[in-house]
């Protein structure tokens, strides 16, 4: 079996030479092809690669089509009967191909695959995955008890393997985790409830250098990214008593949240899911070969509706802390005051009492405008 290996890029020009270069030195007669796909990169990581890399096909796009898109984009001009996903700041160890195609084979066969994932300093990160309810938050095994093959939950997307016909059987990745987060844990949710084994392959290697900094640059939006990818996943996957457990403590956990961003962050997931609800069930019912539930659609609705407004309060409480003495915008000064003033008959008095945390409502209420349409 000869493997198409995809790589997605997004502004990796400092570590997708040397994932390259792995790939070449470290993968023996297996390695059919290597694609990838960039995804509108703004760093010279696309023209690094053509520089370098004459061999590999470079697929540009005109826009970023998150991890997803770009991950279909080149799974579908691979050539091959295995595709397998690396990420681009990912270094495999040696014969860490050969291993992977031969662990598929294993227990019958698997028609998905993972590997063993090292941090920088050699501990393992993953060694399979599972997700923990009652909040559907996915929590990668660190223990490499065996050296066989072995059944998973799911298996993380920085090393994926996929046989052409499980790509035929349950079709591409569902792009609606954009820009990144829960895809590949999707897709092997989909491949096991269609009867198709997920593994994880221990002697196939590989080293994960971490080097995205999106969460420093704008960490609401990198939470709010990672929140909303969640709880796509639990509109598509839970049902009945799932739903009804991960509801309540997840509203527990929003009201216990000490931070501000981590609460506005969950505030705009849960906003972004409640817009796109008729559409995640139409995908799940799709994915996974489902009658419509008319039960089951409303209690999603009720159910997100709740934590949206407790998620709003909560965004709003913690606010106020960290902004007790916020200026006003030039909005609030122009707008809002002067209606106050109308209000309150210009009565100070009335007046400071409506002001009070009108500062910290002004902020989130511009934190929400401002990541309407990131």
């Amino acid at each position: 079996m000869q493997a198409s290996v995809v790589i997605p890029l997004w502004n990796g020009a400092e570590v997708i030479g040397a994932c390259i270069q792995a790939i070449y030195q470290q993968s023996g007669p297996a390695l059919g092809e290597v694609i990838v796909v960039d995804n509108a990169s703004i760093d010279g990581g696309a023209a690094q690669v053509t520089a370098q890399f004459s061999q590999v096909r470079l697929l540009m796009q005109p826009v970023n089509l998150g991890f997803a898109g770009g991950v279909n984009t080149g799974m579908a001009a691979a050539h091959h009967d295995l595709f397998v996903l690396v990420n681009q700041d990912c270094l495999v160890e040696p014969g860490w191909l050969d291993a992977l195609v031969s662990g598929l084979d294993a227990d019958g066969g698997y028609g998905i695959a993972g590997c063993t994932i090292l941090n920088a300093d050699g501990s393992i990160n993953h060694a399979g995955a599972t997700i923990d309810l009652p909040l559907a938050f996915g929590r990668h095994l660190t223990d490499r008890c065996v050296d066989t093959p072995r059944p998973a939950d799911y298996v993380t997307g920085a090393i994926f393997a996929v046989r052409r016909t499980t790509w035929n059987a349950i079709g591409a990745m569902d792009e609606g985790f954009y820009p990144a987060y829960f895809e590949e844990t999707d897709y092997c949710f989909r491949a096991r409830r269609h009867g198709i084994a997920v593994g994880y392959v221990p002697r196939a290697r590989a080293r994960h250098l971490f080097s995205s900094r999106a969460w420093q640059q704008d960490p609401i939006r990198h939470l709010a990214n990672q929140h909303q990818s969640r709880y796509r996943f639990v509109a598509k996957h839970f049902s009945g008593g799932e739903l009804g457990a991960f509801f309540a403590a997840e509203a527990v956990a929003i009201q216990r949240e000490p931070l501000h961003f981590e609460a506005v962050g969950r505030l705009l997931g849960v906003r972004s899911t409640l817009r796109a609800l008729p559409a995640i069930v139409e995908r799940a019912e799709s994915d996974l070969g489902e009658p419509p539930d008319v039960v089951r659609h409303r209690q999603l609705e009720v159910g997100f509706t709740h934590l949206w407004r407790t998620a709003f309060a909560a965004a709003q409480h913690l606010m106020q802390a960290a902004y007790p003495d916020a200026p006003f915008s030039r909005f609030s000064r122009a707008r809002l005051l002067p209606l106050l003033d109308r209000v309150t008959g210009g009565n100070w008095i009335d007046r400071s009492a409506h002001r009070a945390g009108l500062a910290a409502r002004t902020k989130l209420l511009e934190i929400l405008a401002e990541y309407e349409y990131r």
